[in-house]
């Protein structure tokens, strides 16, 4: 049995019953100094106790205990290695980087395919939109993934109907990368018809899901996976979307990190487009070709390479500074500093203090400014990126 799986399904399994969240779980981790989620499952009735546990959890949890999830546990274990698919958790040096300083990301991630994918080195566009495009939007949709998968871009779609799908295949037949992120387990295909595609994925490009092998689509959990969607992605196209499209929780999540949102212009009288226009509107980039997108992914994969010979760089220097003179670093320095110090997880005011080797005065002071452009959050005195920098 992978121990490293079975802890990363109890964990999920914990979560689904609702005995704890992703969160609680972390916290937990991180304050009793627990090495891993393993760890953590291989102790997890002394951590599980009453003291820990609200009064609804503890008895969800002790009616868990008697279940068949809990009681066949390994047969569990079996049935999803047996699928071919891996987790991995956030406390993993393996975990995307880029993901860990955004807000709200999962604890798990299911796979099945080339994680490689998900590299930070490799471009990747998301295209997403309307389950019923027009002929145009399925033109728009399979001209743009078939011709930026030929530039070994790639598509990162959630294999719904319509403009993902034609997004998916139209990389597939360029013979490009895919990525679908699921809002199911990875043991379910949906919608069903896309069983073709789905195997093709697994076997050629790469499976994503938060949610636990076994788990239904359900409805609810279709805009959680939108923030993944962006996450994961360098920039966002909407080929086509309607006025109350969910396409646009993906355009909204990916403004919220900090990604370029692009909107293909339709006619104004088109109903499967007025989530476009509207998106247009908001200040979204217009995109008429493909051109334009591989233009933008030039430059960020330009500053993305020179940012890290530079960040290297800084970083040394900065370090010489703040042992000999911390009082002198500017404003923007001492962001820099808290970036890079949350940029792997959560941490608290005395915790990014110590790391960093400034003063509290100087570290609180600025942590406040960051919190009031809303660049971090605060919950429960830890501090959090809400973008990605």
């Amino acid at each position: 049995m992978d121990r490293k799986l079975a802890a990363d399904l109890f964990c999920s399994l914990l979560m689904a019953n609702h005995i704890m969240t992703g969160k609680q779980i972390r916290k937990l981790v991180e304050e009793e100094s627990i090495p891993s989620l393993e760890d953590f499952w291989n102790e997890h009735k002394e951590y599980l106790t009453p003291e820990r546990l609200n009064d609804e959890q503890n008895e969800t949890w002790n009616r868990f205990q008697q279940s068949p999830a809990y009681l066949r546990f390994e047969e569990y274990v079996a049935y999803v290695e047996d699928r071919n698919i891996y987790s991995v958790n956030i406390l993993e040096d393996r975990y995307p980087k880029y993901m860990k300083p955004l807000t709200n990301m999962p604890l798990i991630l299911y796979c099945k395919g080339d994680f490689s994918l998900l590299d930070e080195a490799k471009p990747r566009v998301c295209i997403v939109g309307t389950r019923r495009p027009s002929a145009y939007g399925r033109r728009v949709t399979s001209e743009f993934s078939r011709k930026l998968a030929m530039h070994q871009i790639v598509i990162v779609s959630g294999l719904a109907r319509g403009v993902d799908s034609y997004a998916h295949e139209a990389c597939l037949a360029a013979g490009g990368k895919t990525i679908a992120v699921m809002p199911c387990g990875l043991d379910k295909v949906y919608p069903k018809e896309n069983r073709e595609i789905f195997d093709r994925i697994a076997a050629e490009g790469l499976l994503i899901s938060e949610l636990v092998p076994g788990q239904d689509p359900v409805r609810k959990y279709f805009p959680a996976r939108n923030r993944i969607l962006a996450a994961i992605s360098d920039c966002v196209m909407i080929s086509e979307a309607g006025k109350h499209s969910g396409t646009l929780h993906t355009a909204s999540f990916a403004a919220a990190q900090g990604k370029e949102v692009f909107a293909v212009p339709s006619i104004i009288y088109s109903v499967t487009a007025e989530g476009n226009l509207a998106l247009l509107k908001d200040g979204a980039e217009v995109v008429t070709e493909p051109e334009d997108i591989l233009a933008f992914l030039a430059h960020v994969v330009f500053f993305r390479e020179i940012g890290e010979i530079r960040d290297s760089y800084c970083q040394k220097q900065l370090q010489k500074r703040i042992e000999e003179d911390p009082e002198n670093l500017s404003p923007e320095e001492i962001r820099w500093i808290i970036y890079d110090i949350l940029a792997d997880s959560e941490k608290s005011a005395d915790e990014i203090t110590n790391e960093s080797g400034l003063p509290y005065s100087m570290v609180a002071a600025e942590l406040s400014k960051m919190e009031l452009d809303g660049q971090i959050s605060q919950e429960e005195q830890k501090f959090a990126l809400t973008i990605r920098v």
